[in-house]
């Protein structure tokens, strides 16, 4: 499926909350992983069954996290179950939304995506991954399993974090820092192979410099076409005056998410344009190899265009030719020609033409 827009024909014609699965299938069974958690208590537990998942409890923190997002049906009892509007069930289910962050009445809902590079593939994958903040409660949708958040789940584990003290808006905030952390990895990883590709294409500019140019470029386009909506999506975030956004006291982490971003994109364009700089340095540098060749087979010519024409004279077939008949004639036609040649290389070499 196409990674810069994907097809939306399987909801053609449908209302406006259809749940349609636009996108790849990722997993076989669905799951949803449950946590319950305040500053004393922690419990989770993982379910394949929805009617299994314990309700909405405004009484408590809660955490579901739904893994698994073809299965149309089983989503329409999550739906139901967690009471979610369909319009944002319908971008949950639609894996190439962009970010964005958007109010409902009974919740604030947000969608983005995490990236990963795959090197086999020589390519960028996403995941997208929505948050549902709804009272004390945090619903997250993801296309598949992944360790990204392992590092979130440790620290919700741990009784004296400020995760355990604080409400589900700080945990989407640590979800998303994850996530946004993961892009910086990403392009700090991209920009140490970009910048090694630099002595290769001064030293040994060959085919495959200018295929990895080409890809770089093509997936740093990607990146920042996933990630600049996030920025919006942060902006939005600090400005909100939703009751689920606790400001007083999240406000400060979601600007620093924001300047996070800010760098991230910052250093995605800075290396694009960097790998612009090596293709114009490729181009030149194979100008200069091609004029190189050029240099020598115009002096190779300009030696043999003379020589060719002493032998073309030579080579007639007149009847009387009074040079032909002379004892020597064979040797002074070498010696002339030798003697032109020579004085030619002679020339050019104090000119520096080679």
């Amino acid at each position: 499926m196409a990674r810069f827009y994907k097809k939306r024909s399987a909801n053609k014609g449908l209302p406006p909350g259809s749940l349609v699965f636009i996108g790849t299938k990722k997993v076989d069974t669905p799951t949803v992983e449950y946590v319950s958690y305040d500053q004393e208590n922690f419990t989770e537990s993982e379910f394949l069954r929805v009617e299994n998942v314990p309700k909405n409890d405004p009484e408590k923190r809660q955490w579901y996290n739904i893994t698994g997002l073809d299965n149309e049906e089983f989503m329409a009892h999550i739906q139901e179950r967690l009471n979610i509007h369909p319009l944002a069930m319908e971008d949950v289910m639609n894996t190439g939304q962009r970010a964005k962050f958007e109010e409902f009445e009974d919740f604030a809902f947000t969608t983005l995506k995490m990236l990963q590079f795959d090197s086999k593939a020589s390519r960028v994958i996403t995941e997208q991954v929505s948050f549902v903040i709804k009272g004390t409660t945090l619903i997250t949708f993801q296309e598949e399993p992944g360790d990204t958040f392992d590092a979130v789940r440790k620290r919700l584990r741990n009784p004296k974090s400020n995760i355990r003290k604080l409400g589900p808006d700080y945990l989407a905030y640590a979800l998303m820092d994850s996530i946004v952390d993961n892009y910086v990895y990403l392009i700090e990883g991209m920009g140490e192979k970009v910048d090694d590709l630099e002595l290769k294409i001064l030293e040994d500019p060959d085919e495959d410099a200018l295929q990895q140019i080409n890809m770089y470029k093509r997936e740093l386009h990607f990146i920042l076409k996933v990630v600049r909506p996030v920025r919006e999506l942060t902006h939005n975030l600090i400005r909100t005056e939703s009751e689920f956004i606790d400001k007083k006291k999240t406000l400060a982490f979601y600007k620093d998410l924001d300047d996070l971003i800010t760098h991230v994109i910052e250093s995605a364009e800075a290396y694009r344009q960097v790998l612009t700089d090596y293709l114009q340095v490729y181009h030149t540098n194979v100008s200069a190899k091609m004029n190189d060749i050029m240099k020598v087979l115009t002096i190779f010519s300009a030696i043999f265009i003379p020589l060719s024409f002493f032998a073309g004279v030579y080579g007639t077939n007149f009847d009387y030719f009074p040079e032909l008949h002379f004892k020597y004639s064979y040797f002074i036609f070498w010696g002339v020609i030798v003697t032109m040649a020579g004085g030619m290389l002679y020339y050019f070499k104090r000119k520096g033409w080679f």
